[in-house]
């Protein structure tokens, strides 16, 4: 038999394991790829950090001398003499300066000075001085008055429309501004400041610009080389800066290629352009193309003194040229290695599948017998028990035990396959179903009392319902239903039995102290409407409602005259009436109280300043259900006639224990108090004399 079934049993091996074969490779070329990955990755953060080094490293020279042209203008705008000789002319006519060329000329001499100092001069002394004359230059000083005239300039230098129109800038708004990069008419690439001068203030107050002084230098003195390549990281790196205009990328200086400054501009939209990337994400890092369409490692930094953005890049084949050849080397490595693994383990599989298969049959054999001994067992386990085990799927029995089978009186093979409403009725299978329906949405188990009716007979069964793994009918559930009726029928006589016993303790109490009748009632309804405000539970309102019905059976031990005394009592007087609460504790100590009714009763005269009774606890040492019937007990006792007198009305009692609050009385359970009083017109009635019972 097992040489017959030898060759249905290779076919039936040889298809999972050829998918197992090819699973087990394409997991390995993916775990080659995730590891070259891996190892770009890291390569590409060890640029990202070589680059942003060096693009910090010109960004701050550029930031730096900004910072150093805007000081050189700046100490002009700041200059005494130029803001007085500047004040005086805005306070003459427009031609005085030409009537003072003292002065003029040492405003000349000032701004000559400073631009052989900070190199803003275009002409060397030597060639200036002995011909006297102004030879055109580029870089150079001019200071203007508040009109935007002209007052003095550095030898040769004139002021072009552009750098005009700045300085009138300035003078509006009063504030530095740039002067960004433009080309003047001798083709040179310009940048520089202009910065307002103001009044000397003497004698006004006026806030406005007299003047303004501009500095302007050829960027190719001195920013451009701030840019070159020096202590360059590969063969074709490059920095530029760029600037946006409109939806243009504006490529502000010269470029490797070439192409001088301010003569080259793309699209921002240009797809993966790497100064694009750079002015939308300063500080950004990326693999994207330049403007030549080159595949560059990129770098940005921004500038606080200027919208320009620093592009830092290096050429990416370049770059990544050994780490590239390193990952081809290691993606061949791993994959011939790969391949050699999954040979060996065809080999190797081939060869164990044939020693394998003249096990399988007698291994099936064995199983076969096993499933069908733990199936028997399983059946011995289910029947042996009283409660009802069943299995539910798609609203049908699939699996019952015997004693499901003996209520509804059908064989367990008659049940299986029948609806839930035909084994138990439409009725009983409706709180089944949903608990069933419940189980399959949440995929998680859930018990619930269910009452039953089956056979002309109800029942209260604890219902529990579990999911199981899905089969060949799809999701299941295990119902397991446990009689809990003669449970629920002795709860409910030991809860009456609980409640007569209440009932005739708070009588004989009422009957002992007359002039309390009814406080013990109206004590337990004031705590548990208090209880309800403050978001207590069922469990702790049932204890709260018990602690106040029982808190004064201890008042049977008491002598009656004592209770019923209309005089101050004595000292010692006051102590026997104290040990109420102890007697109260002693009696009820015996029964089994579902809450913690003892302690609450046992609170009830603390106060939480500690100066109750009898032990004196105080704050946190008092449970919240004590304090809730210390505040209760008081409001009773306050506002409920007696027969030697009348009530206090209820705003007065409030008020009363107000003042006693964070003293005798918690002041949150008085807050609820003064709250759930608004709403109980009946408790106003409790002053009145002929309501002192009711």
């Amino acid at each position: 038999m097992i040489s017959k079934m030898k060759t249905p049993l290779r076919r039936a091996h040889i298809v999972p394991a050829i998918v197992g074969l090819v699973l087990l490779l394409a997991a390995g070329v993916g775990l080659i790829f995730a590891y070259a990955t891996k190892e770009q990755g890291r390569d590409l953060r060890t640029w990202e950090t070589l680059l942003g080094a060096a693009a910090d490293s010109r960004a701050q020279g550029v930031g730096q001398w900004l910072d150093a042209q805007a000081a050189v203008v700046q100490e002009l705008a700041d200059n005494a003499s130029v803001r007085f000789y500047l004040t005086q002319i805005s306070a003459a006519d427009a031609n005085a300066a030409a009537a003072q060329p003292a002065q003029a000329a040492y405003l000349r001499n000032l701004l000559e000075a400073t631009a052989e100092r900070s190199r803003f001069s275009g002409v060397a002394a030597q060639a200036r001085v002995p011909a006297n004359i102004d030879l055109p230059v580029d870089s150079g000083l001019v200071v203007v008055d508040h009109a935007g005239r002209p007052v003095a300039e550095t030898t040769g230098f004139r002021t072009d429309d552009t750098l005009r129109a700045t300085l009138l800038q300035a003078l509006k708004t009063g504030k530095p501004v740039l002067q960004d990069f433009y080309e003047n008419g001798r083709g040179e690439v310009m940048i520089g400041y202009a910065i307002p001068i103001f009044h000397v203030q003497l004698a006004t107050s006026r806030k406005e610009p007299i003047g303004a002084v501009a500095g302007v230098k050829r960027a190719r003195d001195e920013l451009f080389p701030l840019l070159s390549r020096k202590g360059t990281l590969t063969s074709a790196d490059e920095t530029l800066l760029v600037r946006r205009e409109g939806d243009l990328v504006s490529y502000i200086t010269p470029l490797a290629d070439g192409t001088p400054s301010l003569r080259k501009r793309l699209p921002v939209a240009t797809r993966d352009l790497a100064e694009a990337q750079a002015l939308a994400q300063p500080g950004s890092f990326g693999v994207m193309r330049d403007y030549s369409g080159r595949e560059v490692l990129m770098v940005s930094r921004g500038f606080s003194q200027a919208p320009w953005v620093l592009v830092q890049k290096v050429d990416a084949s370049e770059a990544l040229r050994e780490s590239r050849e390193h990952q081809r080397f290691m993606l061949i490595s791993l994959f011939l290695a790969a391949l050699v693994a999954t040979a060996s383990f065809i080999a190797a599989w081939w060869h164990g599948a044939s020693v394998k298969e003249r096990s399988v049959a007698a291994d099936l054999r064995a199983k076969s017998r096993e499933i069908a001994h733990q199936s028997a067992l399983l059946q011995s386990v289910t029947d042996g028990t009283p409660d009802l085990i069943f299995i539910v799927g798609d609203q049908r029995l699939r699996f019952c035990n015997k004693a499901l089978s003996d209520l509804t009186g059908e064989n367990p093979d008659l049940l299986t396959g029948k609806t839930l409403s035909s084994v138990f009725g439409p009725a009983a299978a409706q709180p089944i179903n949903s608990l069933v329906e419940n189980v399959l949405a949440k995929l998680q188990s859930s018990s619930r009392m269910v009452e039953l009716e089956i056979g002309g007979t109800r029942k209260i069964y604890y219902s529990t319902a579990l999911p199981i793994a899905p089969g060949a009918d799809g999701r299941q559930v295990l119902c397991i239903c446990r009689d809990m009726t003669a449970e629920q029928q002795a709860q409910a006589r030991q809860q009456a039995l609980m409640e007569g016993l209440v009932t005739t303790l708070t009588s004989i109490v009422d009957i002992h102290d007359p002039f309390c009748a009814g406080h013990s009632t109206r004590t337990a309804q004031v705590a548990v409407a208090l209880g309800k405000a403050l978001g207590l539970d069922a469990a702790a309102l049932e204890t709260i409602h018990l602690a106040a019905t029982l808190a004064n059976v201890g008042k049977m031990f008491l002598p009656r005259e004592l209770l019923t005394k209309s005089e101050p009592l004595t000292a010692e007087e006051q102590a026997l009436l104290h040990s109420h609460v102890q007697r109260s504790v002693d009696i009820l100590k015996g029964l089994d109280f579902a809450g913690p009714v003892i302690n609450v009763i046992a609170q009830k005269s603390e106060h939480v300043d500690g100066s109750g009774y009898p032990n004196g606890l105080k704050g946190d040492d008092l449970l919240l259900a004590s304090r809730i019937l210390a505040v209760a007990n008081a409001f009773v006792a306050m506002a409920s006639a007696r027969a030697y007198r009348a009530g206090m009305p209820v705003k007065e009692t409030l008020d009363q224990l107000l003042g006693e609050a964070d003293a005798r009385y918690d002041r949150h359970v008085v807050a609820a108090l003064f709250h759930v009083a608004e709403n109980r017109q009946e408790w106003v009635s409790w002053s009145l004399p002929d309501n002192r019972g009711t």
